[in-house]
């Protein structure tokens, strides 16, 4: 997973505090922007957009909430070993938030680096096309959590601007007790271990 972010922080370039003169720096600095990321779904190349906001503790410690939807929406196709007829696709979507805890070395720096992680939930969908029409037909959903360990580099670009590149891997896991099979019955998850989902 690569991800890439804007953040715009409430700042203050004085380190020291006088009852008169300079200012006193800000222990807490809140920060927000867009989110961009590129990962691997199926084989295929996926890219996310979405926006962070939180804040920074004493320039070091990071803490975060994010909402991404995945806009490139992979293709499947090999179905037929799904028990679909040959020849049919299905598309991936994928949507999750959830929260992130890092922390940051040596933040004064031009470029620095630091280590992050975070946990989230969402939805991932396959909607496969109606193998007569051609069209959407039916939707098989997982709900899942995703826990990604992370490594970034940053660019302090102005006092407020700062640009964020990001890697990790994503850990991803279901949450589901059922699942809604091709006819629209529900089904226990693991309650045949023949089964063969989509």
């Amino acid at each position: 997973l690569l991800s890439f972010s804007a953040l715009h922080a409430q700042n203050k370039d004085k380190s020291r505090y006088h009852n008169f003169g300079t200012e006193r720096i800000w222990n807490i600095q809140l920060l927000a922007g867009p989110l961009a990321a590129l990962s691997n779904v199926d084989g295929s190349t996926a890219f996310d957009l979405g926006f962070t906001g939180g804040f920074v503790y004493k320039r070091k410690f990071v803490a975060t909430l994010y909402g991404q939807k995945m806009v490139s929406n992979p293709v499947r196709t090999n179905l037929s070993t799904s028990d679909y007829p040959a020849g049919i696709e299905g598309e991936i979507s994928m949507i999750h938030v959830g929260g992130m805890g890092g922390y940051i070395f040596r933040p004064e720096s031009l470029l620095h680096w630091g280590v992050s992680g975070s946990a989230g939930v969402g939805k991932l969908a396959l909607t496969v096309k109606d193998p007569v029409t051609g069209g959407a037909g039916i939707t098989y959903t997982d709900r899942i959590f995703l826990v990604i360990p992370r490594l970034f580099a940053e660019v302090n670009v102005t006092k407020w601007f700062k640009v964020t590149v990001t890697g990790g891997y994503r850990l991803p896991g279901k949450l589901n007790t059922f699942y809604t099979d091709k006819s629209g019955n529900q089904v226990q998850v693991f309650k045949n271990p023949e089964q063969k989902f989509p």
